[in-house]
């Protein structure tokens, strides 16, 4: 069973029928044309044929005016020569004639009857004009015999000619009729045809812009009905584009609906505040969640701004953190405070985003969510606080134990005694981890805290690789590694003392995971606008899942030995964070034919 023609199809319908008849009808006036030709062809020669037999007709009449009387038989040289010219005149004509009739049967039998005639009369004339030339006279009543015969046949050629000029007359009489006829059915075609090629061509036109024009209009007002969310009109009937254009918009209508319904979901159950602005940040939609982050129901909310819930300082950075999202910028989530109608103030990460595909960039809506973070900022006050009281707490005995120790080892209070000159040293070791560990805990937390400034200038990194190798010879020296420098001649920008830090913990880490006689290496290259150091060791290296951890709190590389022993687990995440406050990166690469490699960035110092 044959489909339902597809539009295209009955476009090219609806351009072919009327090309076809217009086909037809060209034929039609052509075949017409051909038949008005060949009449006119048939009139001309009929026309030719009758102006011969008028000539020929002439020429007899002249033979019978100069030869029709006894007298005109006397031996006269001139009447001749007027005969003979006549005769050949007559021949002539008579060719012509037949040249003409040769394809006509019907004249052609006709022409030959008149020519016969014409033969006996030239016989018996010349004849006569012979007898009368060679002095031989006949008796009255042989004349008479003769002349009558010669009437006679002159009567007969007369009449037959006259019948073949009948026949022409009567061909060139009917042609003007014939190609006016010819003409009228030309009109009529042309007209007739014509009017149907309109007719035809406007009823299929009229049925095919009907079906089309209909079930667009459908699929116009489902549109239309998609956008004021209310139910789609059926699907269009047919199988060809425009159905399927139908069944597409359905299907798609189907799916953003359970988008919308999936998005609905999701906003009125996130716990974050997720809202809309316009370009002054005037609340223009706002979840329920938003209720519980400024303390009105979203309907209260509406056409409120948000500056109103903010203090002085926040404000600013507000409206400084909006004009970069205005210009395309993307920022980090901005922390500010919001006082709720209740008076209680609310810690929150901003998020925003402009609406995209906006004409301008100072106008269209701005999308937000409002992530609360209140617990976790008071808890990490909390900790900080904590942090610091233990510390503080801690580092003041440690003091005086560390002092005591070294009195002890000094000798001020006295000998000591064997035994305790053998654990004095331990004690001590134990005391100053202790303290770095303090130390690095103070460290961390102010880096969190963003209380950790940075005094940076421009460092010669061949300058710090050589008092690194100063401060760490010793203790390379009592594991038995040896310390290697390759030229670095670059400089950076950074602070002289953090770097100093960085590079310290790496190569004591590297140290300590050297094999004896091993050699740790520090070099540098320079990479677009950074510069890359690196730290090497040719130790047992890192297993691969464990790289990226080692840079987290407490994290320590497994089967430590007591050569390796003793770190505090912090001092890979100090280098992190340091290298991240100069806006760098830090990572490890491990290989076990070839130890391990420590590498960060710093940015590269202009020659200026």
């Amino acid at each position: 069973m044959l489909g339902s023609p597809t539009l295209r199809s009955k476009i090219l319908i609806l351009i072919s029928v009327p090309l076809i008849l217009e086909l037809a009808l060209l034929g039609t006036v052509a075949h017409l044309q051909n038949q008005a030709e060949d009449e006119a062809k048939r009139a001309e020669y009929s026309r030719r044929i009758a102006d011969e037999i008028i000539a020929l007709t002439r020429d007899i009449v002249s033979v019978k005016a100069y030869f029709g009387e006894e007298d005109s038989m006397q031996p006269n040289p001139n009447l001749g020569l007027e005969y003979k010219k006549l005769a050949e005149s007559i021949d002539r004509h008579f060719e012509k004639l037949r040249t003409l009739t040769e394809d006509k049967p019907e004249l052609s039998k006709s022409l030959n009857k008149a020519l016969d005639s014409l033969r006996q009369s030239q016989s018996l004339l010349k004849e006569t004009r012979r007898r009368y030339r060679s002095a031989l006279r006949h008796s009255e009543a042989d004349r008479v015999l003769i002349w009558v015969r010669l009437r006679n046949i002159s009567i007969k050629l007369s009449n037959e000619l006259l019948n073949l000029g009948d026949v022409g007359k009567a061909v060139a009489d009917a042609s003007p009729e014939n190609q006016r006829r010819f003409r009228e059915e030309v009109q009529l075609v042309l007209i007739g045809g014509g009017v149907a090629n309109i007719l035809l061509t406007l009823l299929l036109g009229n049925i095919l812009t009907r079906s089309i024009v209909n079930r667009l209009t459908t699929v116009n007002d489902n549109s239309v009905r998609l956008a004021l969310d209310r139910p789609l009109n059926e699907p269009v009937s047919g199988n060809d584009e425009i159905a399927h254009l139908d069944k597409v918009f359905h299907n798609m209508a189907n799916q953003l609906r359970e988008a919308s319904r999936k998005e609905k979901a999701i906003l009125e159950n996130a716990s974050d505040c997720i809202c809309a602005f316009d370009s002054g940040l005037k609340f223009i939609s706002a979840n329920p969640s938003c209720e519980e982050f400024f303390a009105l129901t979203p309907e209260q909310i509406i056409s409120t701004y948000l500056l109103d819930y903010l203090n002085q300082e926040d404000n600013e950075k507000a409206i400084a953190f909006i004009n970069k999202i205005k210009q395309g910028m993307s920022q980090n989530a901005l922390a500010i405070a919001i006082s709720r109608a209740d008076g209680e103030i609310k810690e929150v990460l901003w998020s925003a985003q402009r609406a995209p595909q906006e004409e301008q960039q100072d106008q269209g809506e701005i999308f937000s969510i409002f992530h609360d973070v209140t617990e976790l900022r008071n808890a990490e006050r909390l900790k900080q606080e904590v942090v610091v009281m233990v510390t503080h707490d801690l580092r003041t005995p440690l003091t005086t134990v560390r002092n005591y120790l070294q009195f002890l080892s000094d000798g001020l209070y006295g000998d000591p005694g064997e035994k305790a000159r053998q654990y004095l040293p331990g004690a001590q070791r134990s005391s100053e981890r202790m303290m770095r560990l303090i130390g690095d805990l103070l460290d961390i937390e102010k880096i969190n805290s963003n209380m950790m400034d940075l005094n940076k200038s421009k460092v010669s990194v061949q300058k710090v690789f050589e008092n690194i190798i100063e401060q760490s010879s010793s203790f390379a020296y009592e594991l038995d590694v040896k310390l290697k420098i390759e030229p670095a001649d670059f400089f950076v920008v950074a602070d002289q003392e953090m770097l100093l830090r960085i590079l310290a913990n790496l190569v004591s880490n590297a140290i300590k995971f050297s094999p004896k006689d091993g050699i740790v290496t520090l070099s540098a290259k320079s990479i677009s606008k950074v510069v890359t150091l690196t730290v090497a060791n040719q130790g047992q290296g890192i297993s691969p899942d464990q790289l990226e951890r080692i840079f987290d709190r407490f994290q320590q590389a497994p089967n430590q030995t007591a050569r390796t022993s003793g770190g505090s687990g912090l001092g890979l995440a100090i280098c992190k964070a340091l290298v991240s406050l100069h806006g760098g990166k830090i990572w490890a690469e491990a290989d076990p034919s070839h130890g391990t490699q420590f590498h960060f960035e710093m940015p590269i110092a202009d020659e200026d």
